[in-house]
């Protein structure tokens, strides 16, 4: 007998998962909005792997730990890097799209806190979209697809979650049954008003693992990148930070190198010093820029760069690019171990949305497809070795309870209050503001969405609503600053909570 798998997602991860599972199970991926719609296509940078000669895993560990400030979990990190080395061999052995240069030798770049060129690229700039197409092909009509759904909840029946409940656009519930349901939504730095994600980077699967009971952790780590593309035009566009990798630096407006004296690895320092230095200056009145005078052949290695530069009639040839910083990267998420099991039997999380603490309190550049890619396929290894489940379950989705007229938020202002209060730099005051502000709002936290009377874009404003809630939960206990978690009233590192590997996990129940 055949098992059902459910993922939730559609980025790297979800990919990834789905490829090593269709022949083994019937497999059925949900995504909200459509296939392309991901972080994952959106990746610029590339895949970090230690596969050149005078490269060797354990550095590429110590590189992950030191850029995470030592909150990883070494254990499962090490997994990441060393198993990461040899999937990438494989695969790069199986057609798997990188760059190379006339010799046929692989391309590597460089970027922010590696200590070697390790960086796996495709496209040039476009990693993510070309990684994204070649497993698009090898999916195609081996799983089932189906776009424009919203999660909205697990179904836990005696502890064990079996299935999940969507809405359509026609704001129709739906339930997909399942002997294994993954969430590979994505993470939450979309719900902040400067970000490089896709929009429907919400936090949609920790806001539904967090109401069926799943463990939540490490919400407080949020990872600005330093250089977006800084237009007058509300959009989401990431100069990579492998432009710096290949020698571009951040100057101010009089061409002062804005990082001189900031940090021994000056422009490639870890992203959040280099985005802590980038805000400062703006608070200053000043305007940033990245100085690509002494990148070679930049419309040949950077094509999606230079085409953006040049939609928004940004002449990049002059040598300057203007950036600011913007939310990227969320480590903290679904607690998991090292196969991605939740707390909760049969429901997985894996990809951004897990938080298995590859990435300890700050990710180093280019290890995201690279997670998504090692512990996706790890939990296919699990999955394969698991057994259906006896009996299956109907969910009722009839009833429904009207919760009236009440008020939510609009997304821009949500995301405006949480750059404002809840972004690069922290304080008490300003996170009582935010928790002040959220409290007006009815917040569903330990109920089932689907028993009420709401609309898709009620229930994603659901989600936003709780995830907010728990992040600024989150930054308000942790009263120090540690990598991406950077609290102006207390600004040192605690060295007894490395040491006791403080994790602030959450979980239902507790107030928030």
């Amino acid at each position: 007998m055949r098992q059902k798998v459910v993922i939730i997602g559609a980025g790297i991860a979800a990919h990834v998962l789905a490829s090593k599972l269709y022949s083994h199970a019937d497999v059925t991926m949900i995504t909200k909005k459509k296939w392309n719609n991901s972080n994952s296509f959106r990746a610029q940078g590339g895949v970090a792997a230690a596969i050149a000669t005078n490269d060797h895993w354990r550095m590429h560990l110590e590189d992950t730990l030191k850029a995470g400030v030592y909150h990883n979990n070494q254990a499962i990190t090490e997994l990441l890097v060393k198993e990461g080395q040899a999937i990438l061999k494989t695969l790069l052995g199986q057609g798997f799209p990188a760059d190379k240069d006339m010799s046929g030798q692989i391309l590597l770049g460089k970027e922010g806190a590696h200590n070697k060129r390790r960086i796996i690229h495709a496209g040039g700039d476009q990693t993510g979209k070309y990684v994204i197409q070649y497993y698009q092909q090898l999916l195609r009509n081996k799983v089932t697809l189906i776009e424009n759904q919203l999660a909205v909840d697990c179904v836990i029946e005696e502890g064990c979650c079996r299935g999940i409940i969507t809405i359509d656009n026609k704001e129709e519930y739906i339930f997909h049954q399942a002997d294994h349901v993954v969430i590979a939504t994505g993470g939450y730095s979309a719900i902040y008003d400067t970000t490089s994600n896709d929009e429907t980077t919400t936090g949609d699967g920790i806001a539904i693992a967090y109401r069926a009971g799943a463990a939540i952790s490490d919400l407080e780590f949020v990872q600005f990148h330093p250089t977006m593309l800084s237009i007058p035009e509300k959009q989401n566009f990431l100069i990579s930070e492998a432009v710096r990798g290949e020698g571009a630096i951040l100057i101010d407006r009089d061409g002062k190198a804005i990082m001189e004296g900031r940090h021994p690895q000056k422009d490639l320092a870890p992203r959040d010093v280099v985005s802590r230095v980038i805000t400062s200056e703006i608070f200053n009145g000043n305007d940033i820029f990245l100085d690509i005078n002494h990148v070679n052949h930049f419309s040949q290695r950077f094509p999606f760069i230079t085409s953006i530069c040049e939609r928004y009639n940004i002449d990049w040839k002059k040598g300057i690019i203007p950036v600011q910083p913007g939310a990227h990267f969320t480590m903290g998420g679904v607690e998991t171990n090292e196969h991605g099991e939740t707390s909760i039997p049969r429901l997985y999380a894996v990809g951004e949305t897990a938080c298995n603490y590859v990435h300890g309190a700050n990710r180093l550049a280019s290890n995201s497809l690279l997670e998504g890619i090692v512990f996706a396929t790890r939990l296919a290894d699990f999955i394969r070795n698991q057994k259906p489940l006896t009996s299956s379950t109907a969910a009722s989705i009839t009833q429904k309870e009207d919760m009236g007229s009440f008020a939510l938020p609009e997304k821009a202002v949500l995301r405006k209050r949480m750059t404002a209060f809840v972004g690069i730099n922290r304080e008490s005051n300003s996170l009582r503001k935010m928790s002040d502000w959220l409290s007006q709002f009815i917040i569903i936290k330990d109920k089932q969405l689907y028993h009420h009377s709401f609309s898709k874009k009620q229930i994603e404003l659901q989600h936003m609503l709780l995830v907010a809630s728990l992040v600024t939960k989150a930054a308000e206990i942790r009263t120090e600053s540690r990598g991406a978690h950077y609290r102006t009233d207390y600004p040192a590192l605690v060295a007894t909570w490395r040491e006791k590997r403080v994790y602030h996990q959450l979980k239902r129940g507790v107030e928030v």
